[in-house]
């Protein structure tokens, strides 16, 4: 009786109050009106002795259910069945954070998550997030990339010390910082990809940045209640939905006393990341979180720990305020700043053998046509990648902490390297040395990745890669065409009133695919020249024969059937009269 007298007063309070919305009140629960919520996934670093945390499911909020703010998102409580169904989705692949929609009718929220049914089946109950249906469904990375980052003060006046100016020198680079985020992706993507700090607001109070005071404490709140708070201020004082018109939204807050263990976290696939304390200012901290925005997950070591790898930003970063490192193979294939320097490679085919001159991204800008990451194709999406870790004084990747100038194997766990996945470092071959997968792809057969040779004395510096399975390639399938006849010498002139007849054949990564003839439509001698099957990829061939004025038909084959260009290799032909 009392309990009931009790409920309902508390009714009672809170309509003669409508200032204390149901939002506010702690801990009473009620129905999600809008029956679904937007699935967003966290990402924290750890401290620099800190353990790995563990990725964080939450669930953005309809405005109908946030009291009208948008970008509320609170904390997925599911049973640990349930939260470990949504993490095996979103590192499948299956489901993208900030992209699809958690339907979930009849759950309830209170001011610190959305609580599912016990019995809800996760799988079943994940939809397309229609609303969001015409934004991106991977961040893009190319072009003018607005930032804004934002200085937060606490209701007991607890903020970070450094200045706003300050602020906007040590992220963006705006004073005499040399080493920032901004130096740091422009040069990684070389620059592809061009930060832009602020949109000249009149809320900014310098470059890129803007001052929020939230009516609650540091010291008392969970990370997500604070976050919340910021966002809420951010928005009302921009006048507008987050993120608006900018493409990233960074919070600095004084520290962490509640819920801690992390130096920052981000929202992968999306646009906000959150910094405590110092780790603002920290340019390989910051790349690492702009890179969970941008889609990418952690990079492992050769430990199997979720992020040793430190030939790679994605992994464990440089947390000093003067260092930044790139990315790794899988990372580098992933993101779109190298899609005229990757190529993929299949070595499930017996008899596969090849050899590929590489050169680093520190030297992307000279490469030639040389890749500078390789993927290795296994047909389960867990594909492996191949990279030349080029450390040189002067390029981009000049700071890099491990493998520097060595051949590095990386695989990831899914999604064959093109969304976000875990990815593990493998191998870091000097020369002579090799690496050797077992049973490759389910095939039976070793796959042998070897670095013939490093050479760093010459501009760009290169890695020549054989991959090869070991076995004796098999017999090529006999082309639909006349037996080919053994090509002509070189021929220096032709008698009389012939003209030379030159075939120029640049192969692919399939060299031994491709045959070609050359037969005479007019007279009666057929098949003049022909070529093919070859044995080295990327290589240019010439043949030559002298003909008479008439009707000459040239035939080309690839005994696949994809063709020389471009999906494996940039093959051509040209034949010249």
């Amino acid at each position: 009786m009392h309990l009931q007298s009790a409920a309902a007063f508390l009714a009672l309070l809170a309509s003669a109050c409508p200032h204390v919305t149901h939002a506010k009140q702690q801990g009473l629960r009620r129905k999600l009106a809008a029956n679904d919520c937007t699935i967003m996934a966290v990402e924290a670093l750890g401290l620099e002795e800190g353990e790995d945390p563990e990725m964080i499911v939450e669930c953005e909020l309809n405005p109908d259910d946030a009291d009208g703010v948008s970008g509320i998102s609170l904390l997925l409580d599911a049973n640990p069945a349930q939260l470990g169904a949504m993490r095996q989705l979103i590192s499948d692949g299956q489901v993208t954070p900030g992209h699809h929609k958690l339907n979930i009718v009849g759950a309830e929220i209170d001011d610190s998550a959305v609580h599912v049914p016990p019995g809800l089946d996760i799988a079943s109950s994940v939809r397309q997030n229609v609303e969001k249906e015409g934004r991106r469904r991977l961040v893009d990375t190319i072009g003018n990339l607005n930032m804004l980052l934002v200085k937060v003060t606490d209701v007991g006046g607890l903020v970070y010390p450094d200045s706003a100016t300050t602020m906007s020198d040590e992220v963006f680079g705006t004073g005499t910082d040399p080493v920032n985020l901004k130096s740091g992706l422009e040069e990684c993507s070389w620059d592809k990809l061009t930060v832009v700090p602020g949109l000249s607001d009149p809320n900014e109070v310098a470059t890129g940045v803007i001052e929020v005071d939230i009516g609650i404490s540091f010291t008392n709140n969970t990370r997500g209640t604070i976050r919340n708070a910021i966002t809420t201020a951010v928005q009302a004082k921009l006048g507008h939905s987050l993120p608006g018109p900018y493409d990233y939204v960074l919070y600095s807050v004084e520290k962490c006393y509640v819920d801690c263990g992390w130096a920052a976290y981000a929202y992968i696939n999306s646009w906000n990341s959150v910094y405590q304390g110092v780790y603002y200012k920290r340019p390989g901290v910051l790349m690492h979180e702009i890179g969970h925005n941008f889609g990418l997950a952690h990079s492992g070591g050769l430990d199997g720990a979720t992020y040793t790898d430190h030939t790679c930003t994605m992994g464990n970063p440089h947390y000093s305020d003067d260092a930044f490192q790139c990315f790794n193979p899988a990372k580098n294939f992933q993101l779109n700043w190298y899609n005229d320097a990757k190529i993929t490679e299949d070595p499930r085919t017996n008899g596969y053998d090849t050899t590929l001159t590489m050169v680093g991204i520190d030297e992307y800008n000279i490469r030639g046509g040389s890749p500078v990451t390789v993927r290795l194709e296994t047909g389960g999406g867990a594909d492996y990648f191949v990279g030349f870790n080029r450390a040189s004084a002067t390029g981009p990747n000049r700071m890099n902490d491990e493998g520097d100038n060595q051949v590095t194997i990386v695989q990831v766990n899914g999604n064959n390297g093109v969304s976000y996945s875990q990815s593990f470092l493998k191998a870091k071959l000097s020369q002579g040395q090799s690496y050797a997968i077992t049973n490759y792809a389910g095939t039976g057969k070793t796959v042998t990745i070897t670095a013939t040779s490093i050479d760093i004395s010459t501009t760009p510096g290169t890695a020549v890669v054989y991959i090869s399975d070991g076995l004796v390639p098999a017999p090529p399938s006999p082309p639909p065409t006349p037996a080919p006849v053994t090509p002509a010498p070189t021929i220096a002139s032709c008698p009389g009133a012939q003209e030379m007849m030159e075939v120029q054949i640049q192969t692919d990564n399939y060299a031994s695919e491709t045959t070609w003839t050359l037969t005479d439509k007019c007279g009666s001698n057929g098949v003049i020249l022909s070529g093919g099957p070859y044995g080295s990829a990327n290589t240019p061939f010439s043949s030559n024969v002298c003909a008479n004025d008439g009707e000459y038909e040239f035939q080309i084959n690839d005994s696949f059937g994809d063709g020389i260009c471009c999906g494996y290799g940039t093959g051509s032909y040209l034949v010249k009269f």
